[in-house]
Order: structure tokens, then sequence, then C-alpha cells
């Protein structure tokens, strides 16, 4: 658990005053507050680099009485973030940072975040099979006996026979619809009994795979193409059944109220509507907020997190602290003020953990020819040593950290209320 954290955002935040940044060190001077974990956000104004440079650049930084620590940085973004966990109780800290690649412009500018408390009962919502893993498989197993998983579709969607998990196995692009959303139907319920949560504590709502905006935004009903009896045929928790053969926006929103009313989160984790531009992963946001706002239970905090951004991918390989996106990739401003940025620690077991995990979900555990890895490799601009043949997501996901932003429920929900064209 972190510590009680404020609500507010704007006592979470605050700039901190550094003695100079000489040599590219500074010493940064905190109120003292014993039993609060922080979160100090650099900013780095880099100058613009050579678009032949081959490489990422990277930022080194060591804290007294610490182990240094490396971030990849995109290639050639000027304005980057990063993050580090202050350790409680500490005042003062002396920051260096050693950049290869790369050359500041100006000064880094440090502000401080009050952690949030992460506090149970959690509930989780993934638009689909894999989604929580990617984004908090570390810290959902750290609160592995708090925890309840909702995830919205099977993940069905097949853009052709010849990405069957299994190549050969259907002849005919409906039943690899099928039983692409039987398999990840199964991780569903399966993968998360690795961290100890058992499958009682998993629910599939059964959304058509690429659907979500149409239907949550929209109002579009769709036709599931995998039967509701189907995809929640391992569901514990029964959810309020539709009304014909099609599915609505309230048959969504009502199965969210649902599980909100009867398990009483104090916490929730969806994705987060300013940085993840997935149709389907706004959709998750847009539905618990109306699902929220005529709730009976009320929770404290929602942790937003992002799988896919706007025209990036997290740089660098694995086991490096988590990426934090520059401001400029926002799909748009929907949160005021911003959000807390929140940082959950995961040790080196945990990280393997998680690895064990994204391996454990179909999508992702294909391996790639040695072709497609060596474009892989160039696109990224480092060659990974770790999971080479495995999806991109392993690189992105497992880090030393999980990044995620915070902020109070009402703002959540007020937020979504007050888009012009939200539902």
């Amino acid at each position: 658990m972190t510590g009680p954290g404020a609500t507010e955002e704007a006592a979470n935040e605050q700039p901190i005053a550094a003695t100079d940044w000489q040599h590219h060190a500074a010493t940064l001077r905190l109120p003292a507050d014993p039993a609060q974990t922080r979160l100090i956000e650099i900013s780095l104004a880099l100058a613009p680099r050579s678009r032949w440079r081959r490489g990422l650049p990277s930022v080194t930084l060591t804290a007294s009485g610490q182990a240094p620590l490396t971030y990849s940085l995109e290639a050639r973004r000027r304005d980057q973030r990063i993050a580090w966990r202050l350790p409680p109780c500490t005042t003062e800290v002396t920051l260096s940072l050693a950049l290869s690649g790369a050359r500041l412009t100006g000064a880094p500018q440090a502000r401080c975040h009050a952690q949030p408390a992460i506090e149970g009962p959690i509930l989780i919502v993934a638009p689909h099979p894999d989604d929580a893993e990617i984004a908090a498989g570390g810290l959902y197993t750290d609160h592995a006996e708090s925890v309840h998983l909702v995830t919205l579709s099977c993940g069905e969607q097949l853009k052709g026979l010849k990405r069957q998990y299994l190549s050969g196995l259907d002849d005919d692009l409906d039943s690899a619809v099928r039983r692409k959303a039987e398999w990840r139907r199964w991780n569903v319920f399966a993968t998360p009994l690795l961290s100890g949560i058992p499958p009682e504590r998993s629910t599939l709502v059964g959304v058509p795979d690429g659907a979500g905006w149409a239907l949550v935004h929209d109002g579009i009903a769709q036709r599931p193409v995998i039967a509701l009896s189907e995809a929640r045929r391992f569901n514990h928790l029964a959810l309020p059944p539709i009304r014909g053969e099609r599915l609505e926006r309230d048959d969504v929103v009502a199965a969210l109220r649902q599980l909100i009313d009867t398990l009483q989160p104090v916490t929730l984790l969806v994705t987060d509507p300013e940085f993840d531009p997935h149709p389907d992963h706004r959709a998750a946001s847009l539905a618990l907020a109306l699902a929220l706002d005529g709730s009976r239970h009320r929770p404290r905090t929602v942790l937003l997190y992002a799988n896919h951004y706007r025209d990036a991918f997290p740089p660098g390989p694995a086991f490096q602290p988590a990426w934090m996106p520059p401001a400029e990739i926002a799909i748009e401003r929907l949160f005021t003020p911003a959000p807390t940025p929140l940082a959950w620690p995961l040790s080196t077991e945990m990280q393997k953990h998680k690895a064990l995990l994204l391996d454990a979900m179909s999508d992702l555990s294909p391996r790639a020819g040695w072709p497609q890895r060596r474009r892989r490799a160039r696109r990224a601009n480092f060659v990974p040593t770790f999971a080479r043949e495995r999806d991109p997501y392993f690189q992105a996901a497992i880090r030393s950290t999980e990044l995620f932003r915070a902020l109070p429920c009402d703002a959540f929900v007020a937020a979504w209320r007050g888009r012009n064209d939200a539902c």
C-alpha cells in the first residue's frame, strides 16, 4: 500500500526549488512528510537530434544513496519527462543526470506529487483480455486478495485466417473468430490464477470486439458475434440480461453499475481517455463514467492507465522504469486539474512474474520469426535483451514501475459529464 494520500490534486503537486543544475546535478529540498510516498517528475528540454542518428537517447538518474536508474527517451522528441519515486521521510536529496545521445537546452524542471493511497476492494475494468495484465499485472498481483477484474470484450476480432494462433486449424473465418473468442475467454479466467485471483473474481461482459465506441458513445446497438450466453459462461456473478438479440449501450452500463454496487470498490482502474486512442479503450472509460453516474456506491479513487498512445510507443528495453508520455501526444484535455501521476514499484521477481502473466495471454505469446524480429528491432531503435521473439509489449510493459494517473471518482465522472458529445 502507498501511504495515506490527499484527494485534492492541488495539494498533491508542487514545484521543487533546486539549488541549481550545475553539471546536470541539483539538490532538491522538500517539506518533511514522514508517512507520505512521493513521486518526483523531471521535465527535460532536449536539443533536436539528427534524423540519421541511430539508437535511442537515454538519461541515467543517480540519487544519493541509491542505485542509478536509466530511462530510455524517444529519439526525436524535444520535451520529455521521467518519474522517480522518492522514499518516505526524505526532505533533501541530491540528484544527478547523465545524458547519452542527447543534450539539454535548459535546466530540468522538477515537481513533486504525493502518491494517493491504493485501497481495496479494487475493480479493474479491461476493454480486452490482457489489457489489465499489460497495465497493472504487478499492482493486481500485490493486491490479489482484494481485486476483481471485469473484461468487456472477448477480443475475438481476427483480420484473416493467417492470423490464427494455430495455422490451418480452421478453414473459414467465422469458425476462426469463434475459436479465438473461446481461447481468449479462457485467458480472462485462467491467467489471473497465476497471481492468486480465482475465477470467481473475474467477469466477462461480452461487448463485440472493435465495436465499443459505436456502442457506448454513439448508442448504436450491436449484434454480438459470440452469443452472450457463451461469452458469460464462466461468470460467477450474474449480470443483467439483455432485451432481445442486440446489445445496447444501457446493457453494458447496467452490467458495470451492478458490479460497482455489488462489489463496492474503493479504487477503480480503467483506461485513460486522454492518452489511449484505441476506440474500445475510450469506450471502456466512458461506460464506467456512465455506470458511476447512476450508481448507489461511489468509489474514492480512479486510476487511469494507457496501453496505446497516439503516434508513440514506450521506448527502450524491459526492466527500466515506466515511460511518462509527453503531454503533447494527449488526444484531448478532459481533466482539470490534471490527474496525479502514480508509480507502482515492481521488484525484479515481480517483473518476471508479470512476464509470465503476459505470456499466458494467447494474443501476446506467439513467437516471431527472425525477419520479423529484425524489422521490430529497426523500428524500435534498439535490440531487446529479453523476450526478443515476443510481442513488443513485453518490452513496454515489463518495467520496474507501473505508471497510472490518479484522480477522485467525482472528478472522473464530472469530466465525462461535461464533455460536449459525451452521452
